[in-house]
């Protein structure tokens, strides 16, 4: 259980690492942003449909599939909404910098509670395959690298300090590792959730690239929302050829 608990804390924090490189850099351009953005969409879309998908289907068949992908579409959907609503509400609503606040918390909060069912997906993999195990890990690291680009960007544009960001950021990305260590636990009890777990999170990270990543980074430019897309899928293929063929 250690190693791919280790494995998926490292993922975790590649959401600080992203917030540090805003942090040291300073200003990061819109299109720079746009195509980590773009190239996190096609590493998960890659996932999705190469590793997720398949394995889910294998592991509990047709309805594994269909329900567990309905679920996790639905829960993000539903915390979008719900993070909107309360945001809203808030005093500062009507401050010039709340867009940017508002902004940066909900990719925070949105961040932390997708993770629980992406580190799942990574006790998921494990339980089925090591590699695959090591191989999501890798995958959700690089994707959350731009997720914590997004997330100390419009907090620093809001005038919230540098430290306080990471903290932020960090408290978010610990929530890989606790949704690795809930899925360990509940796969113990009852193998039949880890093909239901695989689809909840390739339906979380469907919904994710749809409604989120592309539209913000096609928003900055077409052309880097094709291009960084392409070659996150490209990274992510070779990736899983290497892993197949044991090279």
């Amino acid at each position: 259980m250690a190693p791919i608990l280790v494995l998926s804390l490292l993922a975790g924090l590649a959401t600080t690492l992203g917030g540090l490189m805003v942090i040291r850099i300073g200003k990061l351009t819109r299109h720079v942003l746009a195509f980590f953005l773009a190239l996190a969409a096609g590493i998960m879309l890659a996932v999705v449909v190469v590793d997720l998908i398949p394995a889910s289907h294998a592991s509990g068949g047709n309805e594994a599939v269909l329900y567990g992908g309905a679920a996790g579409w639905l829960f993000m959907m539903l915390l979008r909404r719900c993070v909107t609503f309360v945001l809203r509400r808030s005093p500062l609503y009507e401050e010039d910098s709340f867009r940017y606040l508002r902004l940066g918390w909900y990719v925070a909060v949105v961040t932390a509670l997708h993770d629980i069912p992406e580190g799942m997906a990574i006790g998921a993999g494990n339980a089925l395959h090591a590699e695959l195990g090591v191989l999501l890990s890798l995958a959700i690291g690089m994707h959350n690298l731009p997720e914590g680009m997004a997330i100390a960007v419009p907090l620093r544009l809001a005038g919230i300090s540098g430290k306080r960001v990471i903290s932020i950021i960090t408290l978010a990305a610990l929530f890989t590792p606790l949704g690795t260590l809930v899925g360990l636990l509940l796969f113990d009890l009852s193998p039949s959730l880890i093909g239901l777990s695989m689809s909840f999170a390739a339906g979380a990270m469907g919904y994710l690239v749809a409604r989120d990543l592309w539209p913000e980074a096609w928003h900055s430019s077409k052309v880097i929302t094709v291009g960084g897309s392409i070659i996150g899928a490209l990274v992510m293929l070779v990736a899983e050829y290497f892993h197949l063929h044991g090279g």
